[in-house]
């Protein structure tokens, strides 16, 4: 019995966990993530840096899975990551270091929260374990500073610069030419997206048409430090003579750098447009000198009876013209009429059904166009056409076509639509004659008698004096 009693507790002592591996299974080392932003407290438009550490024990199997961390009404940009290694409670973990650029757009709190990092991490190697760890939730705030209230819109920046370039469709400026306007934003510092757009104004006499907006970032793939560009332009055509401006450009900006209020001054443009030769001005004799509206009465007083017929006859022409549109119209209607009901219009319709290999189309298209043949008997069937042909090779195309069509089996010797169509071509080009001839009322024999033909007589005739 001791001896039992011995056996079963050596056994629950080797299957049941001691309390020191209970212990150790609880204290078994977790991923560990950490989120800072710096600094809390930033300028509009300038970057403030979201760093998330992701740790794990060992080592990890892959890239842990970030969200975007996308903020409203704020630019986020993902910076360079760098792997990380070290000894927590003689454990050693790798990790990665994350870091985001994000540029508020309107002053405000913001806060980073509700987000999760999925890890995959070798817990007892080879061994692999997937967690999915909950951020802890992070907040900034972006203001205005109060020097620069008074900016519309706020702009701030390490720093910028502006420039503007007018290109002339010709030096001598004239109605009609055009005039375009490109203003050029460089900025350090701070997105394309919150540079300052540029308005240009419209112009009395001058035709407005602005183009759309070019953004580009650029990015140092050492220092993270970005550069934007934004080229706003506008095109103005010329449409009267005169002295015109377009007006000079101001841009104020914060510099971060200096903490100042900083402004950009692009001048005005001045424009001289003159009158296009010969618009404006009436027209002159041979000897140079210019027409006067009382010249030009003058001239119609001593031809008034030429003025009169031409004003005659250019309403008459707007009487006779819309008649004649009319008729013109009508006569066509009524050719294109005569086409769809010729026999041309139903053999083409014919010859494009075989071609497409369609036995149906085909078969009634035949049908279709024998009435316009006019050489079968009056029937004008498919039997018939075959009897007035008298074709044995048209006869089987035909008779394969109607047993494909109607027959309860198909006929083993399929229609060819090649052969179909040039029997049919055939047929119709010996029976067409016939139908011309057939149609034709001929005069009595008695009264247009065949004979000698005299045309050598005539030929050799004088002609009566």
């Amino acid at each position: 019995m001791r001896g039992w009693i011995g056996s079963i507790a050596l056994l629950l002592a080797a299957v049941l966990p001691s309390q020191d591996d209970r212990a150790q299974q609880a204290t078994a080392p977790e991923p560990i993530v950490q989120v800072t932003i710096d600094p809390p407290r930033v300028v509009v438009g300038q970057q403030t840096t979201l760093a998330i550490s992701v740790m794990a024990p060992n080592y990890m199997t892959s890239p842990p899975e970030l969200p975007g961390f996308q903020v409203r009404n704020a630019v986020t940009r993902q910076l360079q990551s760098v792997n990380t290694n070290e000894q927590r409670d003689g454990v050693s973990y790798a990790g990665v270091r994350f870091e985001y650029a994000i540029s508020p757009q309107e002053p405000g709190s913001y806060a980073v929260a509700d987000q999760s990092v999925r890890i995959k991490y070798a817990a007892e190697p080879p061994a692999t374990r997937e967690v999915t760890v909950a951020l802890p939730p992070v907040s900034f705030e972006a203001f205005i500073p109060d020097a620069a209230r008074a900016l519309q819109p706020f702009v701030s920046a390490d720093s910028m610069t502006a420039e503007q370039e007018i290109r002339r469709s010709s030096d001598q400026l004239k109605a009609g030419d055009a005039v375009t306007r490109t203003v050029t934003i460089k900025a350090e510092g701070t997105p394309a997206m919150l540079l300052p757009p540029q308005q240009f104004p419209a112009i009395e006499g001058l035709r407005l048409y602005p183009a759309q907006p070019k953004l580009e970032d650029r990015i140092d793939g050492r220092t993270d430090v970005m550069t934007s560009t934004r080229v706003d332009s506008a095109t103005y055509m010329l449409e009267r003579p005169g002295d015109y401006a377009l007006p000079a450009v101001e841009i104020g900006w914060w510099n971060n750098a200096n903490g100042k209020v900083e402004r950009i001054h692009l001048d005005a443009v001045p424009l001289a447009v003159a009158a296009t030769a010969g618009a404006s001005q009436m027209p002159t004799d041979r000897s140079g000198r210019a027409w006067t509206w009382s010249d030009i009465r003058e001239l119609v007083a001593d031809h008034w009876l030429i003025v009169l017929l031409a004003a005659v006859i250019a309403a008459c022409l707007g009487l006779i013209a819309p008649r004649a549109i009319r008729r013109i119209a009508a006569d066509h209607r009524r050719r294109h009429e005569a086409y769809r009901r010729s026999e041309m219009f139903a053999f083409n319709r014919l010859r494009r059904a075989i071609r497409h290999r369609d036995a149906g189309a085909s078969y009634f298209a035949l049908l279709e166009w024998l009435p316009h043949l006019n050489a079968s008997p009056p029937s004008n069937t498919a039997g018939a056409f075959k009897v007035a042909a008298r074709d044995p090779e048209l006869d089987r195309q035909i008779g394969a076509l109607e047993s494909e069509l109607f027959a309860n089996r198909r006929d083993p010797a399929a229609w060819s639509p090649r052969q179909l169509l040039h029997r049919v071509v055939a047929a119709r080009r010996s029976l067409r004659p016939r139908a011309r001839h057939r149609d034709t009322t001929a005069l009595p024999q008695h009264l247009n008698p065949v004979g000698t033909s005299n045309a050598a007589a005539y030929r050799s005739r004088k002609p009566a004096r």
